[in-house]
């Protein structure tokens, strides 16, 4: 009979030529190994196995292999792609990019071998540890602040190929030279649907982006006196991805001088 793939509720089934049977009297065993042993967030990994049958030379192994993936929170994780077992006695699972995540570590993969006429029954598992994955920024300024203007500063969070899947807040810290040194200027901006500013400055990342909106007079230069023909006001502004389980911290600073 031809290779075929089936699945099944308890995982995703690797079959090879052959009928399946109850299982044989020659003792297996099975041994489950990643493709890497560090994994990011979001990476892709394959999961190999392989029947390894206590009797040599006593014919070629035919079955089925059955693959459970699961996090540690008991989430089941489907494989992307089953390679059968083959009748040297392997199998593999792959898992797609941009599924395995940190909050859901360490993930368990079981492989069950069904047996045949010859062989027994066997099953055997690893447990994959996945990192916090590392985390880009991008903050903008909605134009060069200019006294005493309202201020739209954007930071979008990119976190790899589990970017979708990434969750948390951002936290601005916005500074200027109006204000005593240590002073913090607030997102005070009104809220406003989808990118409403929280308290405290800190904001949730809706669809990778918060927003902060800082309202007029948040940098004012200061009027032009004979002893300072030429004023300028100092701005900075940061803005900080808090991380999670899943992803690392991520910052970005942009920061100018401003004139009358």
């Amino acid at each position: 009979m031809a290779a075929a793939l089936a699945t099944t509720t308890a995982g995703v089934t690797a079959m090879a030529a052959g009928p399946a049977f109850a299982g044989g009297s020659d003792a297996t065993t099975v041994t489950v190994t990643p493709s890497h042993p560090t994994e990011f967030t979001g990476q892709p990994i394959a999961f190999n196995s392989l029947v390894v049958p206590a009797t040599a030379g006593m014919g070629k192994i035919t079955g089925t292999v059955t693959w459970t993936v699961t996090g540690q929170d008991g989430t089941v994780v489907p494989c992307a792609s089953v390679k059968a077992l083959t009748s040297g006695g392997k199998s593999q699972c792959k898992i797609a990019k941009g599924v395995l995540l940190g909050g859901d570590s360490p993930y368990t993969a079981s492989a069950a071998y069904s047996g045949d006429a010859t062989y027994g029954q066997s099953s055997g598992s690893t447990t994959q540890a996945v990192t916090a994955t590392a985390t880009v920024v991008k903050l903008v300024i909605s134009a060069p602040p200019t006294s005493g203007a309202a201020t739209v500063a954007t930071a979008t969070v990119v976190g790899g190929p589990a970017t979708a899947l990434l969750t948390g807040t951002v936290l601005f810290t916005v500074t200027s030279g109006t204000h005593s040194p240590g002073v913090v200027v607030g997102c005070t901006g009104p809220a406003t649907g989808k990118n409403s500013v929280l308290a405290n400055d800190t904001v949730t990342l809706v669809g990778q982006v918060a927003v902060c909106n800082l309202p007029s007079g948040w940098m004012t230069v200061p009027k032009t006196t004979g002893q300072n023909p030429k004023p300028t006001d100092n701005w900075s502004v940061t803005a900080l991805f808090t991380g999670n389980n899943s992803f690392d911290l991520g910052r970005s600073t942009k920061s100018g001088t401003a004139r009358v």
